[in-house]
Parts: C-alpha cells; sequence; structure tokens
C-alpha cells in the first residue's frame, strides 16, 4: 500500500477542547483524496469517539497525558492509530448499551459501525493503542 500523502502524527492535551483538531485534519485531506467525502467523515466521527475515549478512560482527563494520533492517508485506506496512557480495557466482552438514546457509552459502537476495522493493541512503550481503518472506494 502505498501511501498518497505524507504521514501526520499529532499530540494534544486531554482536554475536549482539542477533538476539533483530528476532525480539522481528516476533513482537510478529505478535499484532497479521491474517496467519498461521506466515508471521511465517518472515520472521523469514530476518530473524535477515539480520542474522547483516549482523554476520558486513558488520561483521566489529565492535561498532563497527551492523546497521541497518527494519520496514514494510503491508495486504499486511512488508517487512524490512537495512543493513550491508560490500561485499555476488555473490548471484547464489551456490549452496547440496552439504551442507544444514552448519552454515555456509545462510542465504541459508533466506531465498530463507522470503519472497517478496529485493532485494540498496546504499543511497545506500553501505551495502549487503538487503529481505526476504513477502506476506501474512489467515488
Amino acid at each position: 500500500m502505498k501511501s498518497t500523502k505524507s504521514d501526520i502524527i499529532l499530540k494534544v492535551p486531554s482536554k475536549l477542547l482539542y477533538l476539533g483538531v483530528p476532525d480539522a485534519v481528516m476533513m482537510e485531506m478529505a478535499g484532497d483524496l479521491p474517496f467519498p467525502v461521506s466515508d471521511m467523515e465517518m472515520l472521523s466521527t469514530a476518530v473524535i469517539e477515539a480520542c474522547t475515549n483516549s482523554m476520558e478512560h486513558g488520561n483521566g482527563m489529565n492535561e498532563d497525558n497527551f492523546v497521541e494520533m497518527h494519520f496514514s492517508f494510503l491508495e486504499d485506506l486511512v488508517r487512524v492509530t490512537v495512543l493513550d496512557n491508560g490500561p485499555g480495557f476488555d473490548h471484547e466482552s464489551w456490549v452496547p448499551p440496552d439504551d442507544l438514546m444514552a448519552q454515555r457509552g456509545r462510542g465504541v459502537k459508533i466506531m465498530r459501525e463507522f470503519t472497517d476495522e478496529l485493532i485494540y493493541d498496546f504499543a511497545d512503550d506500553g501505551r495502549f493503542r487503538l487503529t481505526l481503518i476504513k477502506k476506501m472506494k474512489p467515488e
């Protein structure tokens, strides 16, 4: 898979104010890539959910702990990796809340629905890592 653009790496403090940063990156790149904007919007929403979870659950909203994002824009997919300092969670046993209109607990479901693949693991340095992959079909 050949990269169509240079990879982008961002680090933001665990503060909800910064959730617009990954969205801005995704939507700025969407204009330059031959992928449907709707696919990029879905992936952007999933990335925002991943960053929100990393800030809240992974880093405990501690602004001294950063959320790190790696964006890779390839010929046929976009891959975004999100890292935090948390212990991770039991994603295999996770089930969505009964009330899908609830204010909390929908992020994992959104990420599953809006991506083609989610990979939960730990980076070599021990940080929790979530990789979101969206396979793209040219417009």
